[in-house]
C-alpha cells in the first residue's frame, strides 16, 4: 500500500502551542482552580483523531514541555500526559461512537483521574500537599469539550490533517 505524505501537521503544532499558551497565562482570583485542562483537552482530541500519529511517546514529551512550563518535577506530567494518551488510545473506538454529550462525561472522568493522580505523584515526588479541588479542571474541560471538539475538527478537516 502506498503510504501518503503527511498534511497539515502544522495545525497540531499550532493547537498545541495555543493550548499551552491558555495554559501559561494567569487567571484572576479563584477562577484559577477552574482553569480548563487545555493541554490535557489538545492530547484526548488528537489521540482520538489521529492515533497513528499523536500518541504516548509524544504526550510523554508535551509533560517535559509542561513540566519546564509549570516548574514541577521533570517527568511528572511526562507520565501523567502519557497515561491519559494510554488511556484514549484504550477508549479510543468506544469514544468516536460516542455523540459528544457522552464524550464530555468520558472527557470529565479520565480528566478527573488523571488529575488525581497527578496529585498523588505530587505528594509522592515533591511532598507538596495542596487543597486543590480536582473535580474543577475536569468539570470546565467536559464542559468545553463540545466547542473544542467542534472547533478543532472543523479545522482539521479543512486543513485535511492526516
Amino acid at each position: 500500500m502506498k503510504d501518503t505524505p503527511a498534511h497539515g501537521l502544522w495545525l497540531i503544532g499550532l493547537s498545541l502551542f495555543v493550548a499551552f499558551y491558555l495554559a501559561a497565562i494567569p487567571l484572576p482570583g479563584r477562577f484559577e482552580i477552574a482553569r480548563p485542562d487545555w493541554v490535557g483537552l489538545m492530547i484526548i482530541f488528537w489521540v482520538l483523531i489521529l492515533p497513528e500519529r499523536f500518541g504516548i511517546l509524544l504526550a510523554f514529551v508535551l509533560g517535559l514541555i509542561y513540566d519546564t512550563l509549570m516548574g514541577t518535577t521533570l517527568g511528572l506530567y511526562g507520565l501523567v500526559f502519557a497515561t491519559l494518551a494510554y488511556a484514549v488510545l484504550l477508549l479510543n473506538v468506544r469514544l468516536r461512537m460516542y455523540p459528544l454529550g457522552q464524550q464530555a462525561l468520558a472527557v470529565f472522568v479520565i480528566l478527573g483521574v488523571t488529575h488525581v493522580f497527578s496529585q498523588w505523584l505530587k505528594i509522592g515526588l515533591m511532598s507538596v500537599v495542596s487543597g486543590e479541588m480536582h473535580i474543577w479542571p475536569a468539570l470546565t474541560s467536559a464542559v468545553l469539550w463540545p466547542w473544542v471538539y467542534g472547533l478543532m475538527r472543523t479545522l482539521q478537516l479543512r486543513v485535511r490533517v492526516q
